[in-house]
């Protein structure tokens, strides 16, 4: 029975994937515009009730435990690369599927969403994801300020009515009006907020540059403005002339200002075992002729004149690599690894090793392949970087760590992998 049942689930999602398919090469034009308008709805309907599908289908995956058996921290992480999804994206989604999802507790019992209005509206098509976040920031500052349960309620209805009728800017500006007279006095609820939603990431834009996204909390944005406009104001050229940077160019210029300062200040803490360092990966050949891409341990590709430019103002260290992407070995009989040992490992992980984990160097442990205790090395061909999540779990999973050609490769467990085939971490400046 539960094999039938498992098969009419998946026939259903062929189905229906089937039906998109063959509406997208119908021919529009025997339509009228009436009936066209009709189907422009129906497509937005179908769009909106298959992305809350994310709602059924996530809790799923975290009371199967699924993320954790693939060793990865949780269903944000699981998401994003099962779907090839930017990590902001998986984290979005899986944060709207634990307030409009079901969720199962331990002892098995499945309770309601915690929003259920909106989570009926959602698997309806009535509302957008972009609405959606709209009520749940509201709800969520509404909670903070602890309105009880029938006002939570009330103003969950009624957020709810808005999105069926307003966009999504419109919608926000209705529940700020809402907040205020609902928590006139609403700073410790915004404070709250502010300290759950705070924010920032800075990754590669496909382009060779790097974007960086943050929601600041009050205090940081004070901070940022006082720092980042006294290091912004126009400077005029040597000559005298105007200063030709926009203020962006001028906010942009600024902020690296205050990065290199911090790294000249020898104030910064140890992370990754040394001190905070600029590593630039590069061959011999690119450091004696100036010319080519380096890498750093962020996995950034910078020209190789950049990075000796960097050098005249931080901490730098460059290492060498082989063809295979192993590093020369600096092995000691000590159980700790050297700093120059701490570097290699860097230059040859970035990060921690284990296959689709991005953790980035600074959050990383050295772990003997061959465990100390039983007579390993310190070595390179004996270390691997991992952040501290893999490490504690690696050897309890079943996982087990060959080195090839002075690189990790990790060895599966055979119910997860039958073949065992080994797997890298596949970053995009490797060889």
């Amino acid at each position: 029975m539960t094999t039938g049942l498992a098969t009419e689930v998946l026939a259903k999602a062929d189905a229906a994937l089937a039906a998109v398919t063959e509406l997208a090469t119908a021919d529009l034009s025997v339509l009228d515009e009436s009936q066209l308008l009709g189907l422009v709805r129906t497509v937005e309907k179908l769009r909106r009730k298959t992305e809350a599908f994310d709602n059924v289908t996530i809790p799923e995956l975290e009371a199967r435990g699924i993320p954790a058996r693939h060793m990865l921290r949780g269903a944000s992480q699981f998401v994003a690369g099962l779907l090839n999804l930017a990590p902001s994206e998986s984290g979005a989604r899986v944060r709207q599927a634990h307030e409009l999802g079901v969720r199962v507790q331990l002892s098995g019992q499945v309770n309601p969403p915690l929003l259920p209005a909106l989570a009926a509206a959602r698997a309806d098509g009535a509302v957008s994801a972009k609405q959606a976040e709209v009520v749940i920031r509201c709800l969520g500052k509404l909670r903070d300020g602890q309105l009880c349960v029938d006002e939570l309620a009330k103003a969950e209805a009624f957020l709810v009515e808005q999105a069926e009728l307003f966009d999504a800017a419109t919608l926000a500006g209705i529940a700020k009006q809402l907040l205020d007279t609902l928590l006139p006095d609403g700073t410790l609820a915004d404070e709250r907020w502010q300290q759950r939603r705070r924010f920032l990431s800075c990754v590669p834009n496909g382009e060779g540059m790097h974007r960086l996204t943050a929601d600041l909390d009050s205090e940081t944005a004070a901070l940022a403005h006082a720092v980042l406009h006294s290091l912004a104001a126009p400077k005029p050229a040597a000559g005298g002339e105007r200063d030709e940077r926009t203020a962006g160019q001028r906010m942009h210029d600024a902020f690296r200002s205050v990065l290199k300062i911090a790294l000249r200040s020898a104030e910064l803490p140890r992370s990754a075992g040394v001190s905070a360092t600029v590593l630039i990966t590069m061959t011999a050949e690119q450091f004696e002729s100036r010319t080519g891409l380096a890498t750093t341990s962020f996995g950034q590709r910078v020209t190789v004149d950049q990075a000796l430019r960097v050098a005249d103002q931080a901490s730098i260290a460059w290492v060498v690599h082989g063809s295979k992407g192993g590093v020369l070995n600096y092995g000691t009989t000590q159980r700790c690894a050297t700093e120059k040992q701490t570097l290699a490992l860097i230059a040859r992980d970035q990060g921690c090793a284990f296959p689709g984990c991005t953790a980035p160097p600074e959050w990383t442990e050295k772990h003997h392949v061959v465990p100390w205790s039983k007579g390993g090395q310190t070595d390179l061909s004996n270390l691997v970087l991992l952040c501290d999540y893999h490490h504690d779990r690696i050897d309890s999973h079943g996982w087990r760590v060959t080195m090839l050609d002075g690189v990790p490769w990790f060895v599966p467990p055979a119910w997860l992998d039958a073949e065992q085939t080994p797997r890298r971490n596949q970053r995009i400046n490797r060889p």
